[in-house]
C-alpha cells in the first residue's frame, strides 16, 4: 500500500512541475515588469514636474517645457521615450502638463509563447498641475518687504488696453483681442486710494483668459465671466523707498561695485559693456553703478553668466532704456533708477528677465509685444503703452520666502486625461 502511494506522489509531482515552472516564470516576468513600471512611473512624474516648472518659468513656452521633460526622461530612464508628445491640458479652468512614457521590457518565460514575443511594451503617465500663487502685498514671513513679490507696485497704474472698455469690446473675440492686448500674472498693487479707485474699474486679463491654445474663451466677456481677470489691490502702507534706503545705498558704496563716472559714457549697450569692460576690469562685479547724468541704456542681448544670479544696474538718471532680444538664457537685470523723473522703456518685442525699480520716479513701457518676467516697482506711476505679457518673478529676494509665484503639484493623470 505504501509503495502504491509513493508512486502516486511521484506522478502527482511530475504533473505539478509544469505548473510550478509556469508560476515561477510568470512571477519573474511580472516582477520584472513591475520593477520597470515603477522606474518608468518615477521618470514620468519627474518629467511632468520638470516640464510644468519650465512651462511656468518660460511664460507658457511648450517647446521649452518639452525639452526639460526630455532631459529628465533621459536621466531617469534612458530606455524610455514619449508614447505621445507631452501636452498642456486646460480642464475646468486649471492648467496641467501631462507626460506619457513607454518602454519595451524583455520577457524571460512568456517569450516562448509565439503570440507574445520576446518583449512587451509598458506605459506610465505623469501629470503636474500649475497653480498661480498670489502673494501678500504687505510683509512676508522672512521679515523683508514684499515689494518685488508683486508684479506691479506704484501709486498709480495705467495700461492702454482696448478690453478695458467692456461696453465696446466685451463681445470681441479672443483671437481679435490677442494682437493688441496685455495679460498680467501677479498682483497689481496701488498705493494711492484715489488712483486705486480709478484702476479698479478697469479689466486687466490674466493669461488664463487666452487658454493654453489661445482659443479657450470665445469672447472677452466670456473670459471675464470665468474669473480670468487680474483685479488690482490697494495697500497704502507699503513704503516703496525702503529697499532703496536699506539696500541700494549700501550697494552704491560697496568696494565690489563697478563704478562708471565718465560723462562720455552716456550711450551704453549694456551686454557689450559688461562683457568687454566689466568682466575684464573686475570679473567678480555683480553691481554696476552709472554715476553719470542722462544715461541712454540699451540691452540687445542676454547678459552672460549665471541665470540664477542677477546683475544689479544702478543709474543716477536713465533718459531712455532700449530693449530687444531674449534675456532668458543669461543673467536677469535688477535695474534701479535713482532719478525722480520717468524711466522710459522702449521695447521691440523680446523677452526681458529682471526687476525694474524707480524708488523716487515713474516707469513708462512701450511694450510692442514684450514678454516680461519680473517685477516693476515705482514711487509714482507705472504706465504701459502697447501690448505685452507680464509674469511676476522676484529676483531681488529681500527677505522673500522664495516663492516663484506659482505652485507645481503632481496629480492623478488618469483623471485629467479622462475628458
Amino acid at each position: 500500500m505504501i509503495k502504491e502511494q509513493r508512486g502516486a506522489v511521484i506522478i502527482l509531482f511530475a504533473l505539478i512541475i509544469p505548473f510550478i515552472m509556469c508560476c515561477t516564470g510568470l512571477a519573474i516576468d511580472l516582477g520584472n515588469m513591475y520593477v520597470h513600471y515603477s522606474r518608468l512611473q518615477n521618470a514620468a512624474d519627474a518629467a511632468a514636474l520638470a516640464g510644468a516648472n519650465a512651462y511656468a518659468e518660460s511664460g507658457g513656452e511648450t517647446e521649452t517645457a518639452n525639452n526639460f521633460a526630455q532631459r529628465y526622461v533621459t536621466v531617469n530612464e534612458k530606455n524610455a521615450s514619449f508614447k505621445s508628445p507631452p501636452q498642456i491640458k486646460d480642464k475646468d479652468g486649471k492648467i496641467y502638463y501631462v507626460v506619457v512614457l513607454k518602454e519595451r521590457v524583455p520577457l524571460y518565460f512568456l517569450r516562448y509563447f509565439p503570440q507574445i514575443g520576446s518583449d512587451t511594451e509598458i506605459s506610465a503617465a505623469g501629470c503636474a498641475q500649475i497653480t498661480l500663487q498670489r502673494q501678500s502685498s504687505g510683509k512676508n514671513s522672512g521679515g523683508g518687504t514684499d515689494l518685488f513679490n508683486n508684479l506691479f507696485v506704484a501709486s498709480a497704474f495705467d495700461s492702454v488696453n482696448p478690453y478695458q472698455n467692456r461696453d465696446k469690446y466685451g463681445e470681441q473675440s479672443i483671437e481679435q483681442i490677442k494682437s493688441n492686448s496685455s495679460t498680467y500674472e501677479g498682483s497689481i498693487v496701488i498705493t494711492d486710494r484715489g488712483n486705486f479707485s480709478n484702476a479698479y474699474g478697469k479689466t486687466f486679463l490674466s493669461p488664463e483668459a487666452f487658454g493654453s491654445d489661445g482659443t479657450k474663451q470665445s469672447t472677452v466677456n466670456d473670459a471675464i465671466s470665468h474669473g480670468y481677470v487680474n483685479i488690482p489691490e490697494y495697500n497704502g502702507t507699503l513704503d516703496v523707498t525702503e529697499y532703496y534706503r536699506k539696500t541700494v545705498k549700501d550697494l552704491m558704496t560697496a568696494d565690489s561695485t563697478y563704478k562708471v563716472t565718465d560723462p562720455n559714457n552716456q550711450n551704453v549697450i549694456l551686454n557689450i559693456f559688461y562683457s568687454d569692460t566689466v568682466l575684464k576690469g573686475q570679473s567678480s562685479a555683480d553691481v554696476i553703478y552709472f554715476n553719470i547724468p542722462n544715461l541712454n541704456l540699451t540691452i540687445s542681448n542676454a547678459i552672460s553668466g549665471d541665470p540664477n544670479k542677477p546683475l544689479y544696474v544702478i543709474c543716477d538718471n536713465i533718459n531712455m532704456l532700449h530693449f530687444s532680444g531674449d534675456m532668458t538664457s543669461g543673467r536677469p537685470i535688477v535695474l534701479i533708477n535713482r532719478g525722480s523723473g520717468e524711466l522710459a522703456l522702449e521695447c521691440s518685442g523680446g523677452k526681458f528677465t529682471g526687476d525694474i525699480y524707480a524708488p523716487y520716479g515713474s516707469v513708462k513701457v512701450n511694450d510692442n509685444g514684450l514678454t516680461f518676467y519680473g517685477s516693476i516697482v515705482a514711487k509714482n506711476r507705472i504706465q504701459l503703452q502697447s501690448n505685452g505679457y507680464y509674469f511676476q518673478k522676484n529676483y531681488v529676494g529681500d527677505g522673500s520666502t522664495g516663492n516663484k509665484g506659482y505652485k507645481i503639484t503632481l496629480v492623478n493623470a488618469k483623471e485629467v486625461l479622462e475628458s
